[in-house]
């Protein structure tokens, strides 16, 4: 597919969305922005340079809210078109209005040069502002580092709670088990654990 933005070299647009059933009445919408794009940040190493990328990002409002209020913190300059407003109850000619609006924003933030290459969206859209390389030439050093500590916060893995919760259960397991012993009642053990899962 050919790219109409070819200043940018990133087409992005809002085609449909669809409704996520969750249980009871819950549930929320998710908007498929689709993305044409040449720019380095969303391609493999496989990839030539003239290559033209296509793919698709689900989004729910809260998540294209987030977006569109770092872009306008970060690009005051820019007047983005506006967002749909929040409803407490949707219905069906609310989101496909809200769809028509997302598709003119991301319209937009596609045409436009900084935001096109903005870490923000890069994020957004799925790549790591920190792989993407900053077209402009313009460092990004400070995004990095708070990147960086963004990342140490969501590294579960270094966390070291869980061999304390670990810990924590298997005292109270053993309470239990003392509970037990006190009460002298070992048939009532047998019923109560056919597996023998708590003796262990």
């Amino acid at each position: 597919r050919q790219i109409q933005n070819t200043h940018t070299g990133l087409d992005l647009s809002v085609p449909e969305y669809q409704e996520i059933r969750g249980k009871m009445m819950s549930g929320h919408v998710e908007y498929h922005i689709v993305v044409v794009t040449r720019l380095a940040a969303f391609k493999s190493a496989k990839h030539k340079p003239e290559d033209v990328v296509q793919f698709m990002v689900s989004k729910k409002y809260s998540e294209i809210e987030e977006l569109y209020q770092r872009l306008t913190a970060r690009y005051p300059q820019v007047s983005l078109p506006l967002l749909p407003r929040k409803v407490l109850f949707v219905g069906e000619s609310d989101i496909s209005e809200r769809r028509a609006m997302f598709n003119d924003i991301m319209k937009f933030i596609s045409k436009d040069e900084d935001l096109a290459t903005s870490p923000e969206l890069l994020e957004f859209l799925g790549t790591k502002s920190s792989s993407a390389i900053d077209f402009k030439g313009k460092n990004m050093p400070h995004d990095r580092e708070k990147e960086d500590e963004e990342n140490e916060a969501l590294d579960f893995f270094k966390e070291e709670k869980t061999p304390d919760l670990i810990s924590q259960l298997l005292s109270v397991e053993n309470v239990k088990k003392g509970e037990k012993k006190e009460e002298g009642d070992e048939e009532e053990e047998e019923i109560l654990d056919p597996l023998g899962i708590i003796r262990y």
